[in-house]
């Protein structure tokens, strides 16, 4: 792309945001939450199953009025694309794989065609337009976002605050020790790639743990183009440590500002400055299978990186100069791990877990919405017999052994359960692999036409 190519793109889409005909929305989620499956979800309805059988409240679709989607035919050359084709080959292997996990950013555009339904369009234009950008990252990264309210000795404070918990304690004790006998006068090269491959590697078994979310910097976990950076070279020392005005604290202290402001900031302004509307996307099963203190992290997590976005309603100024988010639908992901009856209770749970956000974006006028969902269904519900009574269940294919498997998951609490229901109960929701697909056929999915609708319905009247 030229850079006349680039200044008529760019012309073109600020004169869709004046006219409102531009929508670029964020799908925000923690690592597993399904950021991957959701914009592939969304990508491939838009475009290729935009049926009103597929997609019966979504109402364009039902009332025929939706004419396709399209990809755009050139990106930015400097902008990576999100690997939607890619994605849908391993949904369409046999058996069907989910798509690996994001990691680096990347962002798709698509023009949506319709007919208006009312006012002088519906008169005057045989079809109207909407161009909508879709932007993916990793969740590692997502987790910096915090960083820009704290500086180092305040996050050192937090991170070993948060290594404390029962759930890390064990794990972060030999990197304790480590950091304890460390030589606080030597912040040589060696040093410290020294402590950050130690430090790096808790981060991985802490990633592979299951119920930890808040490790940071995220970027220790999944680098992107930063691999190999210096500014990479960065742990938390012993809140004991913070106040000798050592070399090494001088170092670590240098390298977290230079991250802060270098990779975070200008991450969060590319990323996330611009957008208009926005998907939260909570795995709240796989919290409730690990247990009180990995519950209690997700909320944690989830609450100090909402605090970073900007809601508030939108208006042709703000469109043009300094967009906020109108919009957000905080939907609980893998509603198809749990029986069609239990939907109800995964979605005010999610609304529990994120009480504070909620009521932080409804101060901001932004609308909210919050579902229970499954951007691409994984299993079929259905009854069983038992004992002459009929009881729900799901049917799929267990993703740890590939074998057929019919069940009921368990009961999902409305509510954050407290510790002694934690200590007395084992929840067990299944991981599944996705269902075979049919020929040219939409997604299965559970409420995509639903979060459709209130996130675009309103721009495709």
């Amino acid at each position: 792309m030229t850079w006349l190519d680039k200044l008529q793109h760019q012309s073109r889409q600020l004169r869709h945001r004046a006219l409102d005909r531009h929508v670029r929305l964020g799908v925000t989620g923690l690592s597993g939450a399904g950021k991957t499956a959701f914009i592939t979800s969304v990508v491939q309805q838009l475009t290729q199953g935009d049926s009103p059988q597929n997609l019966p409240f979504f109402t364009v679709v039902q009332q025929g009025r939706y004419l396709g989607g399209r990809l755009a035919a050139e990106q930015a050359l400097t902008i990576p694309r999100f690997p939607f084709e890619h994605n849908l080959g391993f949904l369409q292997q046999t058996p069907p794989q989910w798509p690996p996990s994001t990691t680096g950013w990347s962002q798709l555009s698509l023009t949506l065609r319709y007919k208006a339904g009312q006012g002088l369009r519906s008169q005057l234009q045989s079809h109207s337009e909407l161009e909508l950008d879709i932007v993916d990252y990793p969740g590692e990264w997502l987790l910096d976002l915090p960083l820009l309210q704290l500086d180092y000795q305040q996050w050192c404070q937090f991170s070993w605050q948060l290594f404390s918990q029962p759930h890390r304690q064990a794990l972060a004790s030999e990197f304790k020790q480590l950091l304890t006998n460390t030589d606080m006068s030597d912040a040589s090269e060696s040093q410290l790639q020294r402590l950050t491959e130690v430090y790096k590697h808790l981060l991985q078994q802490f990633s592979a743990a299951a119920g930890t979310y808040l490790n940071q910097p995220g970027r220790l976990l999944v680098p992107g183009e930063l691999a190999g950076a210096p500014m990479l070279q960065l742990l938390p020392l012993l809140p004991e440590q913070l106040d000798q005005q050592s070399t090494l604290l001088q170092k670590l202290t240098s390298h977290y500002q230079s991250y802060r402001d270098y990779v975070v900031k200008p991450f969060y302004k590319q990323h996330f400055s611009q957008l208009d509307r926005q998907v939260v996307l909570v795995d709240c099963l796989s919290a409730l299978n690990a247990g009180a203190a990995a519950t209690a992290e997700l909320s944690q997590a989830l609450q100090l990186i909402m605090q970073s976005f900007h809601y508030g309603p939108s208006s042709i100024l703000r469109r043009l100069f300094k967009p906020h988010i109108s919009k957000v639908l905080f939907a609980a992901s893998k509603a198809d791990h749990v029986t069609p009856e239990q939907h109800q209770a995964l979605t005010l749970l999610l609304q529990n877990l994120l009480r504070q956000p909620l009521k932080q974006t409804t101060y901001q006028l932004a609308k909210t919405e919050a579902m229970a969902l499954a951007a691409i269904s994984a299993s079929k519900a259905g009854y069983v017999e038992q004992q002459g009574q009929k009881q729900p269940c799901i049917t799929g294919t267990d993703a740890a052994t590939g074998q057929r498997i019919s069940l009921f998951p368990g009961e999902v609490p409305s509510d954050v359960p407290d510790t002694s229901v934690f200590a007395s109960h084992q929840f067990g929701f299944p991981s599944l692999l996705p269902l075979a697909l049919s020929a040219n056929a939409g997604l299965p999915h559970i409420r995509m036409d639903h979060a459709l609708q209130f996130l675009l319905g309103d721009k495709l009247r």
